[in-house]
Formats: structure tokens, C-alpha cells, sequence
């Protein structure tokens, strides 16, 4: 090697070496101003309520303003353009979600990023296991009761979901591939929407989180039939999950984590996904989101990315076999 090369060389290493050590100085001093959280949902929802209450533990944490920004509209793409474009510092981040990062990828064939490859796992935060309610009038007592149902009177039984292409369209849809079923779907602008027809009986099922359903149980105009978890939901716990009732492989739940913006330093992932999962610690946010039947999750960013990865591949494989489109 001759003078110029090893030359060269030093001043790679050197050069390296202050990348590294402005990099950890930068991360050890994270975050010096607000952080903004890109939520792709409307204010008042399950995405939005979630990324609020877990933002304001991570303000407190910080001592940092952490402002939820709603850029809805898309099933959550604007959003995620939005963060996909942002500078990689940990200043943006993103909520992201079984829409965005699960279903979305398969729907919309020219999205203007790549989930996988423009992002950086930060926490998976939270799960709302699904479950499936039926109007009282349905003669089903339970699961095995409703399968055999639909086998006898073929396209006589209708499904409600908050949208095509909708969390709650995907897991039906997943049932129905399961027990080979024909059910017509009855999609809604959300779920709020959708509620008044399952509960008055003109549409016959749902697949959804628990909570607007619960006093409908109450009051008997619902039933609910099975839960789309590994174990009974704690708001229903008479309620069998699908694989109690003889119905393997039908767990499913929205899910909400954190991501970041491909190429945020390491550092500042692993400080944030410290600070979040101290967060999802915390009694009472822990009871709060208990009330609403929301599971914290937690855990590292690797554990994220493969849970990305296994989402893509699962809701992908419905899509098609189900020949899903978006008009």
C-alpha cells in the first residue's frame, strides 16, 4: 500500500468516525424540538385516539411538544407519503397500521413508496382483537350453528364492513374462505355507519372491535358469536375465540405501531421504542386502553419488522384468493 492509499484510508476511517460520533451525540441528545406523529385517519377514531394518548406520555417523557398530525383520506396513504418523504431525523414519525402496512400494499398497485423498504420499525404498540357479532334474529347460537346456516342457504346471509378493503371486510373475508361460505358484502363509509343496519337486522353479521356492539349485546338485538383472538376478550368473557368454536387460524385484530422514516439513526429508533414501550407500561394508560378493548403489545423493532412482513404476506394471500379490487 503507498502513501496516497493509506492516506485515503485514514481519512475514510476518520471520516466514518465522525459520522458515527455525531450520530451517537445527535441521538444522545434526541429530541431537541416537537416531534410530529403522521396519523392517516380522522380525529375521534381508534388510530387517532391511540397515537394521542401514547404521544402525550412520550411529551412528558421528552419534554418535547409530540404533535398527532391527521392527514386521513386514502386508507391512510397521504399519510404515509407524507412520512416516507420525511428527512430521516425522528422528528416524523408514523402510525402505522393493519390499512397501511398490511392491506393497503396488495389494493393499491402504484403506491409512491415501498412499506417495507422506505421505513424503520420502531414498536408495534397495540392490537383490537375483531369479533364476530350476528343480528338476535339470525338463528345461530353459535359458531357452528352460523357455518351450517350459510351452507344450507347459500347467498341468503349478508355481511357489513367499515369499507372495501376495510379491516373488518378482510376478516370476513377470511371466514368466509374458511368455512366456504357466500355471504354478500355490504360495505359502509365506516363503522359507524354500518352499526344502525346490523343492529336494526337489514344486514345479517360484522366482524369489528367490540365497544359500539357492547350495549347492542346488552340489549339483546346482537350475539356474539367468536372472538378473533388468541384468548377470550376481556369485555366479552363468554364469548369462545373462533378456534374454541372449532375455527382455527382466525386471529385478527386492527393493529397500531410506531414507524420512522428510512435511515433514522439507530440510536434515536432504539431511544424511541425505550420510551414507548416504558409508556405502554404505564397503569393508566394501560386501563384505558383496556376499557376500549385495545391489548398492549410492545416490544423491539425487529420483532415489528417481522410482524410487517408476516401482514403483508397473510393479507396479501386473502386479497387475491378472494379477488379483492378497489374500484
Amino acid at each position: 500500500m503507498n502513501f496516497f492509499t493509506r492516506s485515503m484510508a485514514g481519512v475514510a476511517v476518520a471520516f466514518a468516525t465522525v459520522l458515527s460520533d455525531s450520530g451517537t451525540t445527535a441521538a444522545a441528545d434526541y429530541p431537541v424540538k416537537p416531534i410530529r406523529v403522521l396519523v392517516g385517519f380522522a380525529p375521534g377514531g381508534s388510530a387517532d385516539i391511540i397515537a394521542r394518548a401514547v404521544g402525550q406520555k412520550l411529551a412528558d417523557a421528552f419534554q418535547q411538544p409530540v404533535v398527532v398530525d391527521n392527514r386521513s383520506g386514502a386508507s391512510g396513504i397521504i399519510a404515509t407519503n407524507l412520512a416516507a418523504k420525511a428527512n430521516p431525523d425522528g422528528y416524523t414519525l408514523l402510525e402505522a397500521t393493519m390499512t397501511t402496512h398490511g392491506i393497503g400494499p396488495h389494493l393499491y398497485k402504484k403506491l409512491p413508496y415501498d412499506v417495507v423498504k422506505d421505513f424503520e420499525a420502531v414498536v408495534l404498540m397495540v392490537r383490537i382483537p375483531l369479533v364476530m357479532f350476528v343480528h338476535a334474529s339470525v338463528p345461530a347460537a353459535n359458531l357452528k350453528d352460523f357455518i351450517a346456516l350459510t351452507k344450507s342457504s347459500p347467498g341468503k346471509y349478508s355481511y357489513a364492513s367499515a369499507g372495501a378493503g376495510s379491516p373488518p371486510h378482510l376478516v370476513a373475508e377470511l371466514l368466509k374462505l374458511k368455512i366456504g361460505a357466500q355471504l354478500l358484502h355490504v360495505p359502509y363509509k365506516g363503522t359507524g355507519a354500518a352499526l344502525p343496519n346490523v343492529v336494526g337486522g337489514q344486514v345479517h353479521m360484522m366482524v369489528d372491535g367490540p365497544p359500539p356492539f357492547l350495549p347492542h349485546v346488552k340489549a339483546g338485538k346482537l350475539k356474539a358469536l367468536a372472538a378473533a383472538s388468541e384468548k377470550r376478550n376481556p369485555l366479552l368473557p363468554d364469548v369462545p375465540t373462533f378456534a374454541e368454536a372449532g375455527l382455527a387460524g382466525m386471529e385478527a385484530g386492527l393493529w397500531y405501531g410506531i414507524v420512522a422514516p428510512k435511515g433514522t439513526p439507530k440510536a434515536v429508533v432504539a431511544r424511541l421504542n425505550a420510551e414507548i414501550n416504558r409508556a405502554l407500561e404505564q397503569r393508566d394508560l394501560r386501563e384505558r386502553f383496556a376499557a376500549m378493548s385495545v391489548e398492549i403489545v410492545g416490544g423491539q423493532p425487529a420483532t415489528f419488522a417481522r410482524y410487517i412482513n408476516s401482514e403483508l404476506k397473510r393479507w396479501g394471500e386473502v386479497v387475491r384468493a378472494a379477488n379483492i379490487k378497489i374500484e
